[in-house]
């Protein structure tokens, strides 16, 4: 059964409306910026009124966003928008403290790339096979002739990190075709690749040290886990917009089937990454504990202390075995 509504619906709908919001996930990564930001500047050439709703993002995406774009928090209860568009959230709560908007707007649209998706708009499109919400973003807007140097930058900027650089198995000759055709908009690709996954600020350098002193095997040396507390992010002069990188890292160690990487968010909240080979599905793993993403990346927020949650998710990560 497809749920899906096709472009050409979702397009329609969007027509429509004069004033509308566009919003991504809390903690928003690459592909949330640049889906956001690429989906914005589109429909303000389209002559829209349009208002992004991103939680603080990490420094390193201020090179495709534009800060005046975004909604200040304080508006959340007052505003009204014609439609809300949720870019790269697996569900409504991914939201964060965007939801009072999205249940309030008058059409509710979901454009994402999460197998775990729960089809919470009114208009929905997840394609679960696309490497990133950016790369959906593409398609939706190639035949539009809205793109540009600014909007292909953004879009190609999300594909190129939901993809870590064209690495993961979720990039598909599609995905190339994308990378290829945005790359024909003089877009600064090496630049892009460079700030995203080269340059690191000397607390993000400090916090990966920390991160790879701690880190242990477990299961017969499948099983690859590290931590950092808030102890260890405020000695280091860091934030948890700094590690997003640690998972990836330790998921490099030679035989490794599942790297599993938790810091602390709060006194007694941790956020939960994943990654997984073939054969071993995170995302089951990390809807255990209400989170989701996919079959080989995922995560999770778990509201215990660090030695509690390493301890359930061990006995989850048992069942895999």
């Amino acid at each position: 059964m497809n749920m899906n509504d096709t472009f050409d619906k979702i397009k329609e709908v969007l027509q429509h409306c004069q004033n509308i919001a566009i919003g991504g996930h809390q903690n928003p990564d690459g592909d949330a910026v640049g889906a956001c930001f690429a989906l914005a500047y589109a429909l303000r050439k389209q002559g829209k009124t349009v208002s992004v709703v991103l939680e603080e993002y990490s420094k390193k995406y201020d090179m495709i966003s534009e800060k005046e774009l975004i909604l200040s928090k304080s508006c959340y209860h007052t505003a009204e928008f014609d439609a809300f568009v949720a870019l790269d959230s697996g569900d409504k709560q991914r939201l964060g403290d965007a939801e009072i908007l999205f249940d309030k707007s008058k059409y509710k649209i979901n454009i994402d790339h999460h197998v775990s998706n729960t089809y919470f708009g009114e208009y929905n499109y997840v394609n679960g096979d696309a490497s990133s919400t950016s790369e959906i973003v593409y398609q939706f807007l190639r035949d539009d002739s809205v793109l540009d140097k600014q909007i292909a930058s953004a879009l190609y900027a999300g594909i190129l990190y939901d993809t870590a650089g064209f690495r993961h198995s979720s990039t598909s000759p599609a995905t190339m075709s994308a990378a290829a055709e945005l790359m024909t908009y003089s877009i600064p690709a090496n630049k892009i690749y460079t700030t995203f996954f080269d340059n690191r600020t000397f607390s993000e350098l400090k916090l990966l040290g920390r991160a790879f002193e701690k880190a242990q095997k477990y299961f017969n040396e499948n099983v690859i886990y590290t931590f950092l507390t808030q102890n260890d992010i405020e000695e280091c002069h860091g934030t948890n917009k700094e590690i997003d990188s640690v998972v990836n890292f330790i998921k490099g160690v030679e035989n490794i089937k599942i790297a599993c990487f938790i810091y602390q968010k709060g006194e007694n909240e941790v956020k939960a990454s994943f990654r997984g080979e073939d054969g071993f599905d995170v995302c089951k793993l990390a809807q255990h504990f209400g989170g989701g993403g996919h079959v080989k990346a995922a995560g999770c927020t778990i509201y215990s202390t660090i030695e509690q949650a390493w301890h359930d998710i061990q006995c989850e990560i048992a069942k895999l075995f």
